[in-house]
């Protein structure tokens, strides 16, 4: 595959520690990621700039982490989009509802009705398809690329990227219809040509990349980051963890290296995954206050082994669909790029339990050689009810799946219930083999299966 100019840039910048290259990756892609956060904030600039600066943060941070083949702007969305929600949510407990009132502007003062109507449920309706239609649409009419750019960016042909344009523009207005709004096609590709995209002062966005970069080696420390860049080297390493002094600071370089030994863990990030909050509801048939506010939020251990766990990816079930909720089938793309001889989930079911033994998800791995691998989730094998009914199953079948987890919420605690989360170890078909990404996907059942959190077992 020809490597993009995204791909290069985040090459130049992992590899060669260039800051040029990251300023240039901001400057290309900051008008998408500003343009997502001005519209869940309902036009708030200041805050759309915070949650513009955290998501360029994480870019920075997590460089090195993405998988060769990731389409930019796709991970980009879907952290705008995650990052939004999360300050959302978190500017509504802090302030009180006059100053959220004050500080929110209009984008307009004379706004097309079509794009009100449409405004509002666009980016969730983006949610809703499959990373590749996601990302075409994106490319092409966010971001205003021509169909050799989308083509190059996705990995095939120009004429294959206007016909993946064309049914992923298709799919969006289906979504959008199920969703109450209703536009001709044609209509619909004119607002978001000309009405996703906002620009900001030249010096918002240096300011945004010049934080973004400070953000990230305040995180990880800017000894232990020039230390990264030294020893990116194949040698084998005999100890598990280095200390050296550098300009006077003690730095243990255990984090950034790739592990040789067996039993090291490694968490995913599921950011761009995530289309659940653990704070909130997030099935519309739910209960009120049935959520995972319970769960413990962040890097945590559950039955042996480190999740991060910072939000729910919900799948699709049969139940669900034909009652016309809107949720994926499958989950593209989740980036992990190395070694493991084992895959570790934190998962339970949401709706309604199968009979035991029916497949209900599976994980999908794509591995470097373009090969491909499949773990199937079986109802009462790897996964339970996350209900814990007192005459549904208790203990699953497959040793290597425990219950890592229990809690309340408020409507368990109304009928005496408790809720609970699974861990489930999955043997790596072939751990010679690096893993790039992992798909996880419905088998469209009964139920409807979800995961907060994915690790790999080195």
């Amino acid at each position: 595959m020809v490597m993009t100019d995204d791909a290069r840039l985040l090459n130049r910048f992992v590899k060669g520690g260039e800051e040029a290259a990251f300023r240039e990756l901001v400057e290309c892609h900051f008008g998408l990621v500003y343009s997502v956060a001005l519209r869940q904030l309902n036009g708030d600039t200041h805050l759309a700039q915070d949650v513009a600066q955290s998501v360029f943060t994480d870019l920075a941070r997590k460089a090195r982490i993405l998988s060769s083949n990731v389409v930019l702007s796709g991970w980009l969305y879907e952290a705008a989009r995650f990052a939004a929600n999360n300050l959302i949510r978190n500017e509504q407990r802090r302030r009180v509802r006059e100053q959220e009132a004050s500080s929110m502007q209009e984008l307009s003062s004379q706004s097309d009705p079509d794009w009100e109507q449409l405004r509002p449920v666009l980016d969730t309706a983006m949610g809703q398809l499959s990373a590749k239609d996601r990302n075409a649409v994106l490319l092409r009419f966010f971001e205003g690329k021509n169909f050799r750019t989308v083509g190059a960016a996705l990995g095939i042909s120009e004429d294959a990227a206007q016909k993946r344009v064309t049914r992923a523009l298709e799919a969006l207005r289906g979504v959008l219809v199920r969703c109450g709004v209703t536009l001709p096609l044609s209509a619909l590709a004119v607002l978001l040509t000309t009405s996703t995209a906002h620009s900001a002062p030249p010096a918002v966005i240096s300011s945004v990349a010049s934080a973004s970069l400070a953000g990230a080696a305040t995180k990880i420390g800017t000894a232990a980051w020039l230390l990264h860049t030294v020893l990116r080297t194949k040698t084998a390493l005999v100890a598990g963890s280095l200390a050296l002094m550098i300009g006077g600071i003690s730095v243990t370089a255990v984090a950034f290296l790739r592990p040789s030994q067996t039993g090291q863990f490694v968490t995913a990030d599921l950011s761009a995954q995530y289309n659940g909050s653990l704070d909130a509801v997030w099935v519309p048939g739910f209960d009120r206050g049935n959520h995972l506010a319970s769960v413990p939020h962040g890097r945590h251990v559950f039955a042996g082994v480190p999740f991060d766990v910072r939000g729910v990816v919900q799948l699709q079930g049969r139940i669900w669909k034909s009652k016309g909720y809107i949720f994926p089938e499958r989950v593209e793309g989740i980036a992990v790029g190395g070694l493991c001889r084992r895959i570790q989930i934190l998962h339970a079911n949401s709706s309604f339990a199968d009979t035991p033994d029916v497949v209900v998800a599976r994980l999908i791995l794509h591995y470097g050689d373009g090969s491909l691998g499949q773990l199937d989730i079986h109802q009462d094998q790897q996964i339970l009810d996350w209900w814990n009914w007192p005459k549904g199953t208790q203990k699953a079948k497959d040793p290597n799946t425990v219950v890592a987890w229990t809690g309340r919420n408020p409507a368990t605690t109304d009928r005496g219930l408790k809720i609970r989360l699974c861990k489930t170890a999955f043997a790596n078909p072939h751990p010679e083999k690096e893993i790039q990404t992992i798909d996880y996907v419905s088998a469209m059942a009964g139920s409807a299966p979800f995961m907060v959190g994915l690790t790999l077992q080195r």
